[in-house]
């Protein structure tokens, strides 16, 4: 259901603006209606009055042409009797409007019946509060009308239509102008879909009629929007047709949602398509605009143009002006759920001026032409036109301008909001918005003229984009730092520009170009499938890079561009991440869940597929362990506590086969492993549903260790001394760090769940650190558990990263770069050195799956790819002259979860930096504050605090790792506000000795 009512603003004598007010559609039914083509959508009418009233609260006594205090003769719009010859020739109107733009696509027919119906009440009884949503006096309405038209036309069969609509006598409670006669208890025009009216009458639709469809609905209309207003000379009629009215009706029917703000009524798109009030009553309502871009696809009646992701120049046609190779409307996809939607609008494409199809009182028709705009033949004035419209020849003249409209189109919210018919409602974050060119986005702003009359902004000439553009703020480019930009709507680069519009014509140009200083988007695909689990990974084979999808049920290989080279269905479920290697010029992969492994080997010249079954649940993701003595298998865990190695197979049809087995301890399962050289760590959780849990972590050596709480994740590395370091994070919060069995440093975290776990020399000094996320936030420590300078990195507006930190040195500034994605799906790339973003970022692919992002070198190049809503998006990020620390979900696409020891060559080789010495915060304004400080040997540390004064005011001593970053807190809880000297001094287990003195400001 949609109530169309809206507030005409007078400025000078003309309407100058339209506001919808009133009860907007608060029980929309977003389900859409199939019309075929070439199909009618039939439409059956009558026409309605009620009992005689002399109430001042509505216009006219209840009964056609009553509304006016005096005869206005025929030379104005929709003249007396509004009769059945009346009706016909509005619908007549409807009829042209959409056979026209939808290109044949939908026909209209109608009947109207010759009688009048007469309610059994006045009108004010029909019409709802205007502060309430109960539609149920325009459904007792509906009721009394259809059930007398059951009773006189016994014979009429109703489900041979489609809409049931009645005219009644009157005007709409739509239209509200200073200095009117009454209007608050007239009837608003509304839509009452099938939805709606079983929710008005609790499903009890008795003396309704049921369309073709099964169906109920009705359509209320009023017999005209023109109506007296008071002014200083006295009576003045406004004269407004109801033919844009009809037509947004009939749009409701067949599905397209309102545009404009329905929550207040404002403009949303203006002029630009068919759904808002500026376009209903565009040339007084005689005739709208054709459809948006976005309208027209989303009924089906057009497909657009997607833009491949190559620089090009665009030439892009209007609409009447075409051919079929031309294109008429162009996508530019910005991640999976937002794109732009570019089309070339002009008013007179034909360029031999507006010609209107009238028709007079008597019936005659009048074919009237307009070179051009000019008094009495303005979108807000049309004092040249009287009769009733029945068709123009062009209805985009009904546009605020020509050239180039933008349109960015936002699906997410279009599908979150659509059921409720609020598309547009947040003027900040529309679904259906126009990229104003002028760089000022005022459509549906509010303003006052300097006579104090308000006005609304309804989009105008400079919001079209053309090469000679007058606007200030505009400079021929639609970029990421243009007015408007090109940022998807979480902020995020979409990585796209528009610049050079060519100046109006039928045919503009444009250049389109992707990327940015440092990333350029390569390949972006629809896989086609929803599924919630699909894996990312990637190979290179004959000097190819390919990506291997890995679905529930599919296996799919692309290469770089996107097409599908191979697939294989396994018909199984599988949940655990997929582990791929080359070796020696042979692919394996491996995927797994519930009791089964699935296996790929591709060879130069073969290639083997399969499944092996085992006999219980596999508990842990597959992992390929090449060991340094040229041997390699594959290592799993099952729910019994087994733990199996296997051979990789071959690609002669041998499949992999197992070799080796180990037992877990009692209850332990395999949760991860990490392996090294000849060396491996297994974390293991118990199985026993006991809180708060243990996990244990059992290495190649036979040694374990039982830590409290269940364990989430395990890396392991190797530390300056080449000592081999296994990471765990538990569901304790923590983050263990473990050699030689023994647990070095424990981190207690601030998350409610720690499930990320990455490793790489983030900051490049000669030690690899620890990346993971802390409740949303992206946080780096050192192995001494120290958060690394500038981090932890927290997001804007309350978001939340979430996946799996990447760690590598791509940008070429001496530190390592971390990538992660945001709840919205944009990609984000943080320098390791400064905490700031890398230029270019983030990027956005879109809300939905992601449960991987990669990381790969090619060719002298380095690409990073995801998977998000079903779509495969691939980037160039440079070159590969870095190193990749953490690339993959698991540390690498093998899963083997190692980062080899970071480079000596990084490592600080001073005692005792100075300027590594300082306290953040600083200024103090909390209970404590952190004293940092760098030795590169293990040591003794003795801080010494004073104030100005010299006296002492505190000591604090404590033991500092080498090679590290170390921490010591200050408790101020009971210090005063001033600034205190504290003199730092380290003793190194060498003997050596040094010291600093930093400045510390408490506030409070």
């Amino acid at each position: 259901m949609r109530i169309i009512s809206f507030m005409v603003l007078i400025c000078l004598g003309s309407i100058s603006a339209q506001t919808f007010i009133g009860k907007i559609n608060p029980v929309p039914d977003a389900s859409q209606v199939n019309i075929n083509s070439g199909d009618s959508l039939k439409i059956l009418a009558v026409m309605a009055d009620f009992l005689e009233d002399k109430d001042e609260s509505t216009l006219g006594n209840g009964k056609f042409g009553t509304l006016f205090s005096k005869d206005y003769g025929t030379k104005i719009l929709d003249p007396l009797p509004h009769d059945l010859s009346y009706f016909q020739k509005h619908l007549t109107f409807a009829q042209n409007y959409f056979s026209k733009v939808s290109k044949g696509k939908l026909n209209i027919s109608f009947e109207v019946l010759s009688d009048i119906f007469t309610a059994s009440k006045t009108m004010r009884n029909y019409s709802p509060l205007s502060t309430s949503t109960d539609l149920t006096p325009l459904g007792n309405l509906s009721k009394e009308i259809w059930s007398q038209v059951k009773t006189k036309y016994p014979g009429v069969r109703f489900n041979d239509y489609d809409i049931f609509l009645i005219f009644h006598a009157g005007a709409g409670r739509d239209v509200s102008l200073p200095g009117s006669f009454g209007n608050e208890k007239d009837i608003p025009s509304v839509y009452l879909s099938d939805k709606a009216l079983k929710q008005i009458f609790n499903d009890d639709l008795t003396g309704l009629p049921q369309n073709r469809y099964g169906k109920y609905n009705t359509m209320v209309i009023p017999e005209t929007e023109s109506r007296e207003v008071s002014s200083l000379g006295g009576n003045v009629l406004v004269e407004l047709s109801i033919n844009g009215l009809i037509v947004s009706s009939i749009a409701s029917h067949i599905g397209l949602p309102d545009l404009f703000d329905t929550n207040t009524g404002l403009s949303a798109i203006g002029r630009f398509g068919l759904m808002d009030g500026q376009a209903i009553f565009a040339y007084s309502g005689c005739f709208p605009p054709e459809p948006s871009a976005w309208e027209k696809i989303y009924l089906g009646w057009t497909t657009p143009v997607e833009a491949s992701l190559k620089d090009m120049q665009i030439n892009i046609t209007t609409n009447l002006a075409a051919t079929p190779s031309d294109t008429v409307i162009l996508k530019i996809p910005i991640n999976a759920s937002e794109y732009y939607l570019v089309e070339n609008r002009i008013r007179d494409a034909k360029k031999d001026g507006s010609k209107v199809r009238i028709s007079s009182h008597d019936g005659s028709i009048t074919d009237l032409l307009f070179a051009k705009d000019a008094d009495g033949y303005y979108s807000y004035n049309v004092d040249s036109l009287s009769g009733v419209v029945l068709d123009v020849d062009e209805f985009d003249w009904a546009l605020p301008g020509n050239g180039i409209v933008i349109w960015h189109i936002d699906e997410n919210i279009i599908n979150s909001k659509i059921a409720d018919n609020k598309i547009n409602t947040d003027k900040n974050l529309r679904g259906v918005d126009v990229e104003e060119a002028d760089g000022i986005q005022d459509i549906g702003e509010q303003f006052t003229t300097i006579f104090g009359d308000e006005v609304v902004g309804e989009g105008d000439a400079v919001d079209f984009w053309y090469g000679t553009n007058p606007s200030k703020l505009f400079k021929n480019k639609f970029t990421k730092d243009s007015r408007p930009n090109t940022l998807s709507n979480s902020g995020a680069n979409s990585l796209i520009s528009l610049k050079d519009f060519s100046p109006i014509s039928t045919k503009m140009s444009f250049k389109l170009s992707w990327g940015d200083s440092l990333i350029k988007p390569i390949t972006v695909k629809d896989l086609k499938d929803t599924s919630d689990w699909m894996y990312l990974n990637t190979f290179t084979f004959k000097d190819s890079l390919n990506f291997i999808v890995t679905t529930p049920e599919e296996l799919k290989i692309l290469d770089l561009n996107g097409n599908i080279t191979f697939s294989h269905k396994f018909n199984d479920f599988f949940v655990f991440p997929p582990s791929v290697k080359n070796i020696n010029n042979s692919i394996y992969y491996y995927s797994s869940g519930q009791n089964k492994l699935n296996y790929f080997i591709k060879k130069e010249n073969s290639s083997n597929i399969g499944t092996i079954v085992f006999p219980e649940f596999i508990s842990s993701k597959p992992v390929i362990w090449e060991k340094t003595d040229g041997t390699a298998r594959l290592i799993i865990g099952t729910q019994t506590g087994k733990v199996y190695f296997l051979s990789l197979g071959s690609g002669t049809n041998e499949a992999p086969a197992i070799v080796d087995s180990i037992a877990l301890p009692t209850f332990y399962v395999l949760n991860q492993i990490a392996v090294s050289d000849s060396y491996y760590s297994m974390l293991c959780n118990d199985s026993r549903e006991i809180e708060p849990g243990t996990c244990l972590l059992i290495d190649s050596e036979n040694n374990s260790l039982e830590l409290p709480y269940d364990g989430y994740d395990l890396g392991l590395t190797k530390d300056k001394t080449g000592n081999l370091v296994s990471i765990v994070s538990t569901r304790e919060n923590k983050i263990y760090k473990i050699i030689n069995n023994k647990v070095v440093t424990n981190i207690k975290l601030n998350s409610t769940v720690l499930t990320s776990l990455s490793l790489g020399d983030v900051n490049q000094i000669g030690e690899n650190n620890i990346v993971f996320i802390d409740n949303g936030n992206l946080d780096v420590r050192n192995m001494a558990g120290a958060s690394i300078d500038n981090f932890p990195y927290v997001l804007a507006n309350g978001n939340s990263f979430l996946s799996k930190p990447l760690v590598a040195d791509f940008y070429g500034n001496k530190s390592a770069e971390i990538i992660s994605t945001d709840e919205n799906g944009n990609i984000y790339a943080l320098e390791g050195s400064t905490g700031k973003l890398v230029d270019g970022f983030p990027v956005p692919s879109g809300k939905g799956n992601s449960f991987n992002v990669l990381l790969d070198k090619h060719n002298n190049e380095l690409y990073l790819s995801l998977i998000a809503s079903g779509k495969l998006y691939v980037w160039n990020i440079g070159s590969s002259t870095g190193e990749l620390y953490w690339s993959s979900l698991y540390g690498d696409q093998a899963n083997t979860s190692f980062v080899p020891a970071a480079s000596s060559t990084n490592k600080i080789n001073s005692f005792f930096p100075t300027d590594r010495a300082y306290n953040y915060p600083n200024p103090v304004y909390g209970d404590e504050t952190n004293i940092r400080y760098f030795v590169s040997e293990d040591s003794k540390i003795n801080i010494r605090i004073f104030d100005l004064a010299g006296d002492f005011v505190a000591e604090l001593n404590d033991n500092a790792a080498g090679g590290f970053d170390n921490e010591t807190i200050w408790d101020v809880k009971n210090v005063q506000s001033g600034v205190y000297l504290a003199r730092v001094e380290a003793v190194g287990a060498s003997g050596k000795t040094e010291n600093t003195v930093i400045k510390i400001a408490v506030i409070k």
